[in-house]
């Protein structure tokens, strides 16, 4: 991808936004679920051992990677294609004293040599991939992956592509450039790409709780407004939450983790 470094998703990952993102969903997060995703993800998966070998694609600023080195004692591998955000993780590491290898680039582009990790996770990081690009990559990481490997991906969703979707959501993806699936239609890319054991959650009603706990918890810590953050911020912000939760209590969004193991 040509600049790939300077890619933010049309400012969605601003410095600025960044910023503001993570004084809202907490330390090292910049995306919905902070902490209580990376702990829903960690439950699932079984390698998580001292030692293990984990690569976190989509890796932000870091939140996930350091938990899994301080907690867990694991050896972690970051890949995300923002500079800024890069920057914030490896900035981080220095002030840590953490072994967190975070890398910059595209993951499409980048190579491991077989059953180099223990684990693959990713979360709210796909849907950027397009669909045939998705079972690239699905493919790549089972070659990566021990024979006892396992992968987790959390990210957004969307009805059955034989049902139509609002107009506002589809506008939404669009503009976004996400690429969407029904959650046991994204579980079924899994399975093609060799995966056993597959398993689909559809966590939608966790993710619609999520959402509103997150508004309600916004519109306290945000009230009156913190120097850092602009009206035209807040009101963006505000904006965008409870058009997630129309779509999700429309069904329309939806939000999936997905399971697969090798052996």
């Amino acid at each position: 991808m040509a600049n790939e470094c300077k890619w933010d998703n049309k400012g969605q990952y601003s410095k600025k936004r960044i910023i503001l993102y993570e004084q809202i969903f907490g330390e090292g997060y910049i995306s919905s679920g902070g902490h209580g995703t990376t702990l829903q993800i960690c439950s699932t998966l079984q390698n998580l051992e001292k030692g293990a070998r984990v690569l976190d694609i989509g890796s932000g600023i870091g939140g996930p990677a350091f938990f899994l080195e301080s907690q867990y004692g694991c050896r972690v591998t970051g890949v995300d294609l923002c500079e800024d955000i890069f920057t914030i993780a490896k900035e981080r590491v220095a002030i840590r004293g953490s072994e967190v290898n975070f890398l910059l680039g595209d993951i499409l582009n980048m190579d491991f040599a077989p059953n180099s990790f223990d684990v693959i996770m990713s979360r709210d990081t796909l849907l950027h991939i397009p669909e045939i690009k998705k079972y690239e990559l699905f493919e790549k990481c089972f070659h990566w992956l021990d024979e006892n490997g396992e992968m987790i991906i959390a990210d957004y969703c969307r009805r059955p592509r034989n049902e139509d979707i609002c107009e506002s959501f589809n506008e939404y993806a669009t503009d976004r450039g996400y690429d969407l699936h029904e959650p046991f239609e994204y579980g079924k890319m899994l399975e093609d790409a060799g995966f056993k054991k597959v398993d689909v959650q559809d966590v939608s009603s966790d993710f619609l709780e999520m959402l509103e706990t997150e508004l309600e918890q916004f519109r306290k810590d945000f009230n009156p407004l913190p120097i850092s953050f602009e009206k035209v911020d807040y009101e963006d912000l505000e904006k965008s939450w409870l058009a997630k939760i129309e779509w999700v209590r429309s069904r329309n969004m939806r939000k999936g983790i997905l399971y697969g193991r090798l052996g």
